[in-house]
């Protein structure tokens, strides 16, 4: 059969649209979580990420959550492209937070004295009701608050627990100043779905961390938006993270919302005697704001000195 080239030029063309979709698709969409090396109490933390083979119509989302004995569900922020396949996104201000200790009491062979809190843990993580001690015993938690604050946050892997043995966890938690923070990124298409995501890692949140945010980044995070992913979270304080710089929340239907809660909070702090307030840089006498307060001082009578 003889083609002409007019013919031929055709069939490839017909080829590219064939195979081309096919190869792209047949490339992997991956990511991969760079370390953070620690996070500021009381002030926000950068997290970045790659994301290789990336689609249309995709949004990028750290999801975090503190390192808690019974509260497991996360919250997510959206990243912001940066060139290169590399995004950024940040992490809200972590509250100032002891990590609560547990020990493992259920007497075993293979579990070494010194290591039970490395154990509690490890049971914790591997376990569906998520108390590993027996219910009888005083260090139990709360069966109801469990069940409704890790319903979807237990079902995430803790790939970083794998990567120490005993002795290591042990040690770390024993050095900790505050509640760790867990992390993932996650790539989603434009219903929410999850297309992939990265392990999950764990960063330390100490005083000593210094948190050098760029006029970019420190433009965001007065101006978060925080994702929720359990129905619970809708009418509180996101989870021992401060309101400051949260001002919407979206829901899990994927609804948009002012963060009621927060706001709430500052009205509250306006409302406290002897606060100055900042507005546009210029800080405002409390005498010429006195008017917020609930129980104003009565005027002074003519006859005052």
């Amino acid at each position: 059969m003889n083609f002409s080239s007019e013919k031929l030029l055709r069939i490839i063309a017909l080829l590219a649209v064939i195979l081309v979709p096919a190869w792209a698709g047949a490339q992997e969409l991956t990511v991969e979580a760079e370390d953070v090396e620690c996070l500021p109490i009381e002030d926000n933390g950068v997290a970045w990420a790659r994301v290789t083979n990336n689609v249309p119509d995709t949004t990028v989302r750290l999801n975090f959550r503190r390192m808690h004995d019974a509260v497991e569900d996360l919250y997510y922020t959206f990243m912001n492209p940066s060139g290169e396949g590399r995004y950024w996104g940040l992490f809200p201000k972590a509250e100032d937070q002891v990590l609560n200790r547990h020990d493992l009491i259920e007497t075993r062979e293979e579990i070494q004295e010194e290591y039970r809190w490395a154990s509690w843990w490890r049971e914790k993580d591997s376990s569906d009701d998520r108390d590993p001690n027996d219910p009888q015993d005083e260090d139990e938690l709360d069966d109801e608050y469990l069940r409704e604050r890790a319903s979807l946050g237990k079902k995430l892997p803790r790939e970083w627990l794998a990567e120490m043995d005993d002795e290591t966890f042990q040690s770390w938690l024993e050095q900790l100043e505050n509640e760790p923070a867990e992390y993932y990124i996650s790539v989603h298409d434009s219903e929410g779905r999850q297309l992939a995501r990265s392990p999950t890692r764990v960063t330390e949140v100490r005083e000593n961390c210094r948190a050098d945010l760029t006029p970019q980044e420190r433009g965001e995070a007065e101006n978060l938006t925080v994702g929720e992913t359990a129905l619970w979270q809708r009418d509180e304080q996101v989870f021992h993270w401060l309101c400051d710089g949260i001002v919407t929340r979206i829901d899990p239907t994927n609804v948009l919302r002012g963060d009621g809660v927060c706001r709430a909070c500052v009205i509250v702090w306006w409302k406290k005697k002897g606060i100055l307030l900042a507005t546009a840089g210029t800080l405002v006498p409390v005498g010429l704001v006195s008017v917020l307060d609930d129980d104003p001082e009565p005027a002074a009578s003519p006859d005052s000195p």
